[in-house]
């Protein structure tokens, strides 16, 4: 990605076949190297790669070549105008049009992410900026109804009352989906949905499932596994104090959404994604917000797993009495001593040891309470 920046002027947007392309929205490229400055990880400049990052959150690009080519983000002179992209902006590109809120939503998890890199790296004024770019998510979350909506340039909104059909101001699905795209702020996106009820009432809607452990009990489900900007959703119950709904609806979607024949994944693998979620979530572990650090606890499917963090250390899961039915964490060891939290943090994976988990047939109280949660 770097040399990609110093041979062609910009990082991607989207890479593929070793070019640019125009077939994506976000600037995630600046996440996966913002997560690698943030996590220390060796093998490339990181003054370059901020030099790079910097410019596609700044500036725009200067030809029509380039933006046709996808250099550079879309939209972004509306973006930094308003705080997000309004519904009179068109974005033409191909295969992609439209897409105002899921734009705008994206652009916010990049400024976050970009924001961490800035602080590693000692840009104080570029933290700041960004920090506060990264609560525009807040700008096209409806505050009436609690979902993601459009927005005109003098600030009034559509007011969509459609969240389960496709509509043109989100990329690739309904507005039910991409109204859990903060994966930065979700205790501001609880907060702005009314509150946690409210939104465990919407997350419970979303899935279409009900508190008990009996599979019938499940409705109608509206979430969709095969696009990628949903994938953290299944974990956002701990955030709520919930654990144990996302200990069964991730079970649910491994159990259901993988296999090894020909069709065995639900999506488009999108450069590995479709599959990384599989193999993090069957440890029982995943990120919601990559450049956080944060990895939340799910529900194992291997009694255990070795992970080689380097430098001759292993981080060990270890899963007692586990089966398809003993789904729920009971209780949980970090290195023999108990452990409350619903989550665990990336230096503590990197220093190896065990995670302990007692597992059972029925949810319990572990991690529910609000200091337990990520």
């Amino acid at each position: 990605l770097v040399d990609m920046y110093q041979q062609g002027g910009w990082l991607p947007i989207f890479p593929a076949w070793n070019s640019y392309t125009a077939a994506m929205i976000g600037d995630h490229c600046s996440a996966v190297l913002a997560e690698g400055i943030v996590k220390n990880v060796s093998g490339f400049d990181e003054k370059i790669a901020y030099e790079a990052m910097r410019k596609n959150a700044f500036e725009s690009p200067k030809t029509f070549e380039e933006y046709k080519n996808g250099m550079g983000r879309r939209a972004l002179k509306s973006y930094l105008k308003y705080g997000y992209i309004p519904m009179e902006d068109s974005v033409m590109e191909a295969f992609h049009t439209h897409e105002q809120v899921s734009r705008t939503l994206e652009y916010a998890y990049d400024d976050y992410a970009l924001a961490q890199a800035a602080k590693i790296l000692g840009k104080t004024d570029d933290y700041k900026l960004l920090m506060k770019r990264a609560a525009n998510w807040k700008n096209v979350i409806n505050p009436v109804t609690g979902w993601a909506d459009g927005r005109y340039k003098n600030g009034k909104w559509l007011n969509n009352k459609d969240i389960l059909s496709r509509v043109p101001f989100i990329t690739e699905g309904a507005a039910i989906h991409y109204s859990f795209y903060v994966p930065h702020d979700v205790y501001g996106l609880i907060k702005v949905m009314g509150g946690k009820d409210k939104y465990v009432s919407k997350l419970d809607y979303l899935f279409g499932i009900s508190n008990t452990s009996d599979d019938s009990a499940f409705t109608k489900s509206y979430y969709w596994h095969g696009n990628e900007p949903g994938h953290q959703i299944p974990f956002l119950f701990n955030y709520a104090g919930a654990p144990w709904m996302t200990q069964k609806y991730t079970r649910k979607i491994i159990r259901e959404e993988y296999a090894t024949g020909p069709g065995g994944l639900c999506g488009n693998e999108d450069a590995g994604q479709m599959s990384a979620w599989y193999v993090l979530s069957s440890v029982g572990l995943y990120q919601v917000e990559p450049a956080g650090g944060k990895y939340v606890i799910g529900s194992p499917i291997f009694d255990k797993a070795e992970l080689n963090v380097g430098k001759g250390k292993t981080f060990n899961i270890v899963c007692k009495n586990n089966s398809k039915e003993n789904m729920y964490v009971q209780s949980v060891k970090l290195n023999g001593k108990p452990y409350s939290k619903s989550y665990i943090m990336y230096n503590d994976i990197m220093k190896g040891g065990t995670l302990e988990l007692q597992m059972g047939n029925q949810p319990s109280k572990w991690g529910t309470r609000p200091a337990d949660r990520p």
